[in-house]
């Protein structure tokens, strides 16, 4: 019978060391799950924008814009992907590539137009580089994905003259994901400029730059705005450059008899995005111009009916050219608006939105790269600072979202909690129950063999 107990009381310690091995395994797991969560990030999602110049002339609501040097990078989830596209012709583009009126060839084919690359992190070729041919500058397209996340785009354009204005080379960059291991999620756009000049006005400035990041794991100082200029110069005096918005107003007064404004970049958050405006440069009513150009323009007028009937008769397909040069000359002549924006830049970046169709499981890409999403501050007025300036640096809380924007929809409410807590105790508990079971039915089957008659021989 000693022998009996013996083992009994052997089987209940190893039930007892079973439980506490459970329980300690348990709590390390946990506890070893959450330092890890406190090393690393979920990858979330991130968006950036970043475009170096856009000339814009306007009939009405109709815009002719064409986009320079255009670069775009997102993430969500484990999908990176990123997007370079060196000139974009927009409407000038869409109806230069359909057919001819009399069903010809178009005057500017699809195939003959630049186009963006753009890679996923779910591509084989998740990395390309090209050289853009068919721009009228040289210009240089880079972009790349992988699955960190983390995707980026770089586009670099060449100098270029725009009527009196001299425009130097170009550089946009935005990147979004995760960065330092996977300790930082962010996304950022940025754009430099190497100087711009107008020397009917005697002006000039060098080192243009503008750059919005968003990142999402530095809750106090994450989100960063800025619109810097490295020097600038009136009629050959150089100006302090500390306050851009100044700088540009300054510049106001030189240009205002050819007839030119420049509208000063704000950095400003819009819900959870970090926008840095373009500047804009725009043209304005002038007396001086406006008689200068009305003369020649109304001597011009006779002629100008001759020649564009007669192209017209040659060729119907000269009707798109012809219109595209009223709508141009028009916007600079009071019939229109005409501007160049130049910069701008854009980034948000946060937890992943609420996604039912598994993003990250495979299919296309979903990145768009042919829809400019930066706001335009262009104007033909002056617009005056704003609180804020052009620097803006706080935390990632977002701000007050336009009043016309699309009412989102209500995300599901997110409840919070970790590992262990209330639910380790009732593991714990539950893993209890079952050691007692044990013990009662080992106590159950001892007084059983109790109770067996024994026969002695």
């Amino acid at each position: 019978m000693s022998s009996r107990t013996t083992g009994y009381r052997r089987t209940r310690w190893a039930a007892f060391a079973s439980l506490g091995a459970c329980a300690v395994t348990f709590l390390a797991t946990a506890a070893g799950e959450d330092a890890s969560a406190q090393a690393k990030v979920k990858p979330g999602r991130g968006l950036a924008i970043a475009e170096t110049e856009k000339i814009d002339p306007r009939a009405g609501s109709l815009s002719l814009g064409i986009t320079t040097g255009r670069s775009i990078a997102g993430h969500q989830n484990t999908v990176a992907q990123a997007s370079s596209q060196a000139y974009d012709y927009g409407v000038i583009g869409s109806t230069a590539a359909t057919k001819a009126c009399d069903g010809g060839d178009p005057t500017l084919p699809d195939d003959s137009q630049p186009h963006a690359i753009q890679v996923d992190s779910r591509q084989a070729n998740s990395t390309q580089d090209a050289d853009e041919d068919k721009v009228p500058v040289p210009a240089h397209k880079h972009a790349s994905a992988n699955p960190t996340p983390f995707g980026e785009s770089e586009t670099t354009t060449a100098p270029q003259t725009i009527g009196p204005l001299e425009i130097g080379g170009g550089v946009a960059k935005a990147h979004s994901g995760l960065l330092d291991d996977g300790t930082t999620r962010e996304a950022s756009a940025v754009v430099d400029i190497s100087g711009i000049s107008i020397p009917l006005a005697g002006i000039s400035m060098s080192s243009l730059h503008w750059d919005a990041t968003w990142r999402s794991t530095d809750p106090e100082n994450g989100v960063i705005g800025v619109f810097s200029i490295g020097s600038a110069s009136i009629a050959g005096s150089p100006i302090p450059t500390t306050d851009p918005t100044q700088v540009l107003l300054q510049m106001n007064g030189a240009l205002a008899p050819i007839g030119l404004a420049m509208t000063p970049p704000q950095a400003h958050k819009n819900g959870d995005v970090i926008f840095v405006d373009p500047m804009g440069i725009s043209v304005f009513p002038s007396t001086q111009r406006d008689a200068l150009v009305g003369g020649v323009l109304g001597g011009a007028q006779p002629v100008r009916q001759d020649v564009f009937a007669a192209l017209l008769e040659q060729d119907c397909s000269n009707a798109t050219p012809i219109t595209i040069f009223d709508i141009i000359v028009g916007s600079m002549t009071g019939a229109g608006s005409f501007s160049v924006v130049l910069g701008g830049v854009q980034a948000s970046s946060g937890d992943a939105f609420g996604n039912s169709f598994c993003l990250g499981c495979g299919g296309t890409p979903t990145l768009g790269v042919n829809t400019p999403s930066l706001p335009s501050n262009v104007s033909n007025a002056v617009s005056a600072p704003t609180a804020g300036g052009t620097v803006l640096k706080t935390n990632t809380t977002p701000g007050p979202a336009s009043t016309t924007a699309a009412a989102a929809p209500a995300a599901a409410k997110k409840v919070g909690g970790k590992r262990g807590g209330a639910l380790a105790g009732v593991g714990l508990a539950g893993l209890g129950m079952i050691a007692a079971m044990a013990e009662g039915d080992r106590r159950k089957m001892r007084r059983a063999q109790r109770e067996i008659p024994q026969f002695e021989e």
